[in-house]
């Protein structure tokens, strides 16, 4: 028998994804104001991210884009609970795709593509990409302990035919498409903290010394693709835009931690534009590098 905790999160979901767009983010507000006032979801986190991103910020500067930051978490998780029964008619109001163009001729070129992602805006929304290009979209990600909601982020990676890929099965994946007619895209949500015992790669990123992932570039390298930097940038509150920025036509011709560099630079230029919008409350530099 399903716990009636999550009987409630499904009928929660249906309502939301049938509300107009203005009712829906009432629950944002509500959300926002819990989080934010009464239970102070890591504001310790966010705060300090901020100082330490932003040293020249003043106070009320770095007040003000936590306070956003709050308000687009909050849209987030409600427009990601909603999408899981929103119709694609409704999604497509939401999200504007730009550089399909680029994606339509290498796709004709039998291109295949690493795409490396932030947790900018919504970068849920990619779940929609199948709906506007024949690429067979392969969505990495690191599956839940809780089983409920790891199934329901399955569910929602695989709603318009996105193939979720559990990190630990990434390579076999990529090899099993690698040898099918069909080009395809792999995504990877690449500003995430490695474990201790993984990290092989540091750099600067936000005036700080921070480790990153370095197992996309490799992916990318053996395999000869192109990579794309993907960004999901919130034009207004419901609405989004979605860009693609090549950083290399072929991954096997770059120097060592060449792409990741480009990633890093792409990202942190994003971020800088209106750093609202990127997962502060992540605890990203949890890890210091050793002398």
């Amino acid at each position: 028998m399903k716990h009636p905790g999550y009987l409630l999160f499904e009928l929660f979901s249906r309502f939301l994804a049938v509300l107009p767009p203005r009712a829906m983010y009432l629950f944002s507000d509500l959300l926002f104001f819990l989080g934010y006032y009464i239970v102070g979801y890591r504001k310790k986190v966010v705060y300090q991210n901020l100082r330490n991103a932003f040293p020249d910020y003043s106070k009320t500067k770095i007040r003000h884009t936590a306070l956003g930051f709050y308000r687009h978490l909050a849209d987030v998780m409600i427009e990601d609970i909603a999408m899981l029964h929103m119709k694609p008619a409704r999604l497509n109001k939401m999200v504007r795709m730009e550089d399909l163009d680029m994606l339509e001729e290498m796709y004709r070129d039998n291109k295949n593509i690493t795409g490396l992602i932030g947790h900018y805006g919504n970068w849920e929304l990619l779940t929609t990409l199948p709906l506007h290009t024949p690429y067979i979209i392969l969505s990495v990600y690191k599956p839940l302990k809780n089983k409920f909601f790891n199934r329901k982020v399955y569910q929602m990676r695989q709603r318009f035919q996105d193939v979720p890929v559990p990190m630990k099965t990434v390579y076999q994946k990529v090899i099993e498409y690698q040898n099918q007619d069909k080009p395809y895209i792999i995504g990877f949500v690449s500003d995430q903290s490695p474990p201790r015992k993984n990290i092989n790669y540091w750099t600067t990123f936000l005036n700080q010394e921070t480790p990153f992932f370095t197992g996309a570039e490799k992916i990318a390298k053996k395999f000869r693709h192109a990579v794309f930097f993907t960004a999901v940038k919130k034009v207004q509150r419901g609405t989004y835009r979605i860009i693609f920025r090549k950083l290399v036509d072929d991954a096997s011709q770059t120097r060592e931690n060449e792409i990741t560099d480009k990633y890093v630079q792409a990202l942190e230029s994003l971020i800088r534009e209106d750093p609202r919008y990127w997962l502060w409350s992540h605890r990203r530099w949890k890890h210091a590098r050793r002398s």
